[in-house]
């Protein structure tokens, strides 16, 4: 009986004759199947960048606008391979000068046809790859008018004092105002525009730091002039200035002579370093008010009415008067 004639992989591999038969073979099956498959049809899914341009004048984008759109695409294997890249890296550029707007309550929307995308897109593949449609819905347009309007700036920042430190204005922007072109909708019931939260941390001397102002909530191509503010800190130090003030006695009655001891009282406040010379005794008001008397107590409270806005921890010494009542003659 004749002996069958095969080999085993064994046998393969130790005769390199054999092997490289084996190699070959192996190579042209794989061949012949990618041949096969790549000839055939297929559906494909890809996403295409795009970009707008001509948007129409004297108009602001309310609304996001999507920066690629998913298109089902059909060709052979040879076809997909060779075209399927260039739709994913070549941006298609959207031409708005041609769309049209429909009034829709205060503002204007208009609609890009997923069927006019997918005619663009056919253009600019050779070959037989074919659109067959656009998967992403239609592009929604939704515009208002442009408009400017000069806008207060309000810094938000947050910040502390070093002890003894004292901040001599309200804090303040420079410029204080900003011009935003952006929709008239919004534009027409901005009070003030912020900065952007900024943290200055603990101060201790006069600084100024550069903070951009809050753009995005006014549409998609709002502009702010200029786009940034410097937020000013006027800082000084705290230094002590004492006075002797002779209170006010007030609502005595006609009958009555009330004198108080002491007659003057020491003021002791903090005030800034850079104002010291302007701050004076005068900015200060001290009473004792008669109808605050206790009967068996002949002694009465120095009340604090007015002091210079600067004036900062001020303190009375004494707090309360003794008083010495007489009758007029």
């Amino acid at each position: 009986m004749a002996r069958e004639s095969f080999f085993t992989i064994s046998e393969i591999f130790r005769d390199r004759k054999k092997l490289t038969v084996f190699l070959a073979c192996v190579a042209v099956s794989i061949l012949s199947w990618l041949m096969i498959s790549l000839g055939q049809d297929y559906n494909s899914t890809v996403f295409v960048p795009v970009s707008y341009i001509n948007f129409p004048e004297n108009k602001v984008l309310l609304n996001n606008i999507p920066d690629q759109m998913a298109v089902n695409v059909s060709g052979s294997g040879f076809d997909l391979i060779q075209y399927d890249e260039s739709l994913i890296e070549d941006t298609l550029v959207i031409n708005l000068d041609e769309l049209k707007l429909s009034v829709f309550g205060d503002y204007e929307r208009g609609y890009l046809d997923p069927a006019i995308l997918s005619r663009s897109l056919q253009k600019r593949i050779s070959g037989d790859i074919g659109i067959n449609r656009v998967l992403s819905d239609s592009i929604e347009f939704l515009f208002d008018l442009k408009v400017s309007r000069i806008v207060k700036v309000k810094p938000i920042v947050n910040y502390s004092l070093e002890k003894g430190y004292i901040l001599l204005d309200s804090l303040v922007s420079v410029p204080s105002e900003v011009e935003v072109y952006g929709p008239l909708s919004v534009l027409d019931t901005l009070q003030f525009i912020r900065t952007i939260p900024f943290e200055a941390g603990e101060l201790n001397a006069k600084v100024g730091y550069r903070v951009p102002v809050v753009i995005k909530k006014f549409g998609n191509d709002a502009i702010v002039e200029p786009d940034s503010v410097s937020v000013r800190f006027n800082v000084d130090r705290l230094t002590e200035k004492r006075f002797m003030i002779n209170p006010e006695i007030l609502n005595v009655p006609d009958s009555l002579k009330v004198l108080c001891f002491p007659n003057a009282i020491e003021v002791v406040a903090q005030v800034p370093l850079s104002k010291f010379d302007e701050i004076t005794k005068s900015q200060f008001r001290l009473e004792v008010d008669f109808t605050q008397m206790q009967e068996g107590y002949m002694g009465l409270p120095v009340n604090l009415e007015q002091w210079p806005v600067l004036a900062e921890r001020v303190v009375l010494k004494p707090k309360q008067v003794e008083i010495v009542i007489s009758k007029n003659d």
